[in-house]
């Protein structure tokens, strides 16, 4: 029997996608667009899911979820929340404490949703497994609660706050912290029996006996939760349940070095699995991604372990790095466990630093200048006096390197302005293996960079100083599309959901179907980024609608009003230049309300009153409720009211 799901979502685009995706997945499929009628339907034929969607007229989803929890008939029922409007941890954590265990957020891709259903309507029995497994899980999701560990005789309760353990009893090789303690000869055993007794097993209740002060407390517990977990990671498979609570927002505590806890973890105990990843990726290129910049200063790594990861650099094969005197294990483990390392088939460049101010790498390493044994050594045959009385050498010379030759001599501007025009027009609608001219199954990572430093060299910026106005924002425009397009197709992991986009056998609705899907999802993103006036997201939300469907004009326009209210972008001529011409051919496209209304607010900033005014009442014209054009026209009455009375004051002054 199919399962049902119910989605309350009142996008009708958006839930129409999502029906059409889910039916061809063989779920039976309910839509209700507001709260009223979503809670009606579960009250009386409940679903075995929920798609639920926050921003929902009549009554919220927020509420809905609430009075669902509250009926015993339906506090259990799955519920996964869509929101392109409630971003952030802080919201996750609250959606967790009504039991809801994803909260996807807008935009999201055809696959993201899927793993989620299947994740709740699968198997639900508990599996067993490593105590390390539960960390990295923890850390990851930022979890705070209680974690209880179960095997077939005990059990464990490790608390987390924001991913960090910051209690555990009973320990993996002691009883409590107590005990720990007392095994370094630091309690006594009478003072043993008062913390476990009168003093409840409060920490603190050792200073107050006078066994430690603060300072060598605190230290001794990080040591304690340290040297416990590590035992962990030699604990046979448990069974785990999840007990979330969320922490005062401002809470930060001191924690342990969780990054380093699995580095000791895996270096005290070797885990199987470290003998099939060096099977299995020995010839692939290991590559720092993910979180690599994020963890990398919290490992604190040997020498030796410094040295491989600084080898692996994308361009050099698993074998190749290895030394045959060290044991990669420890480290590989480690980073795989905090999305530190991919492994891809072909050379590949490391993901960049993120926007902080890094400092320094605590773990480069201090490697001495090496000889290239393969390499013949540089002559000094030409250091050599003509008139040394020293044998000449009987090696024949080495032929020549050809020439390089010369690079072309710079276009005429004329010439440039029309190449430049011709190239951005032959980019519309491409998409990212057409950009660089490769055919998906020809593709390697050569050509791709051979292809793409082709066009960037073809359009640098010595090309973009001699030219202006349009055609520099066009120049601006190329090497952004060419970007965006080499970084997905050179990433292992963006390319390979890039091809599943491209790929109709792998995306429920096919080529055409997901493309509108996915299209539908990145815009109403990007107005609910606009209407929260974060530019830069709803930007790239909008691109990426406009990539999948180009032929929407209201979409351009939006794409447009992102990029001219960009503050990043307020001093740039050019990409305000740029702006003002997609909104115009925008309009071009579909006359729209909103197409018209941007466009008389960029002309009142600019002082052209009178236009702004026309572009108002076109705007008004297609929808007489239209808030952003009533707005604009009634600012320009203000305006005009101010300027009148400005005048009056200096004529009877």
């Amino acid at each position: 029997m199919s399962k049902r799901i119910l989605i309350a979502e009142d996008n009708l685009s958006l839930a129409k996608g999502l029906t059409e995706l889910l039916r061809r997945r063989s779920f039976e499929v309910v839509h209700q667009a507001n709260g009223v009628d979503a809670l009606r339907t579960i009250a009386s034929s409940p679903p075995d899911l929920l798609l639920l969607d926050l921003r929902l007229p009549g009554l919220n989803g927020v509420e809905l979820l609430k009075k669902l929890r509250s009926s015993k008939r339906t506090a259990k029922l799955p519920v996964i929340i869509m929101s392109g409007a409630y971003l952030g941890d802080k919201y996750h954590q609250a959606a967790r404490s009504l039991g809801v265990e994803h909260y996807i957020e807008k935009p999201f891709k055809a696959a993201k949703i899927m793993t989620a259903i299947e994740s709740l309507l699968g198997d639900a029995t508990a599996p067993q497994r490593p105590v390390s497994h539960y960390l990295q899980q923890a850390y990851q999701k930022g979890f705070s609660g209680q974690l209880l560990l179960e095997w077939p005789d005990h059990r464990r309760a490790l608390v987390f706050v924001k991913g960090a353990p910051v209690s555990l009893r009973p320990g993996f090789a002691h009883r409590d912290f107590g005990d720990y303690l007392r095994s370094r000869n630091l309690l006594n055993d009478a003072e043993y029996e008062h913390f476990a007794t009168t003093g409840a097993f409060r920490h603190e209740s050792l200073v107050e006996l006078g066994c430690m002060n603060y300072t060598d407390l605190l230290q001794a517990k990080l040591d304690y939760l340290r040297d416990e977990l590590e035992q962990a990671f030699g604990a046979p498979p448990a069974t785990a349940s999840w007990q979330e609570f969320t922490p005062p927002e401002l809470m930060q505590i001191i924690t342990l070095n969780v990054p380093n806890l699995f580095y000791r973890g895996f270096r005290r105990f070797q885990d199987p699995a470290a003998k099939r990843i060096l099977a299995r990726y020995l010839n692939h290129y290991p590559v720092p991604a993910g979180d690599f910049y994020r963890h990398i200063n919290f490992l604190d790594l040997n020498g030796n372990d410094k040295l491989l990861l600084n080898r692996m650099d994308g361009q050099t094969t698993l074998a190749a790095c290895l030394d045959d005197a060290h044991d990669p294990a420890a480290l590989l483990l480690s980073l795989l466990s905090l999305n530190m390392l991919n492994f891809s088939k072909e050379p590949t460049k490391p993901v960049t630093v993120d926007a902080w101010p890094l400092r320094a790498l605590f773990n480069a390493a201090e490697v001495a200048e090496e000889v290239d044994r393969e390499t013949p050594l540089e002559s000094f045959d030409d250091l050599v006096d003509e008139e040394s009385t020293e044998p000449a050498s009987t090696t024949p010379p080495k032929p020549a390197a050809p020439a390089k030759p010369a690079p072309p001599a710079a276009p005429a501007q004329e010439d440039l302005a029309q190449s430049v025009r011709i190239m951005a027009q032959s980019l519309e609608g491409k998409n990212h293996y057409e950009v660089f001219g490769i055919k998906p199954a020809k593709f390697s990572i050569d050509l791709l960079k051979e292809r793409y430093f082709a066009i960037t060299r073809q359009y640098g910026p010595e090309v973009l100083m001699q030219l202006g106005g349009e055609e520099a924002g066009l120049v601006e425009g190329i090497l952004s599309t060419v970007a965006t397009a080499y970084d997905t197709l050179s990433d292992v992991v963006k390319k390979e959901r890039y091809d599943e986009l491209l790929n109709s056998d792998k995306i429920g609705l096919g080529q055409d179907g997901d493309d509108r899907f996915q299209a539908q999802v990145q815009a109403e993103s990007g107005k609910v980024f606009i209407d929260m006036q974060e530019w830069d997201n709803a930007e790239q939300a909008l691109k990426e609608a406009v990539a999948y469907d180009s032929n929407s004009g209201e979409v351009l326009a939006h794409l447009a009003w992102s990029i001219a209210r960009n503050p990043r972008y307020a001093e740039s001529q050019a990409m305000q230049g740029k702006a003002k011409q997609m909104l115009n051919k925008a309009l071009t496209m579909e006359r729209t309300a909103v197409g018209f209304a941007y466009k008389g607010w960029l002309l009142l900033d600019g002082g052209q009153d009178v236009m702004a005014e026309a572009e108002f009442n076109k705007a008004l014209k297609l929808d007489a409720r239209y808030a952003m054009a009533r707005q604009g026209l009634r600012t320009i009455r203000e305006k005009q009211e101010q300027q009148k009375k400005g005048l009056f004051k200096r004529m009877f002054k």
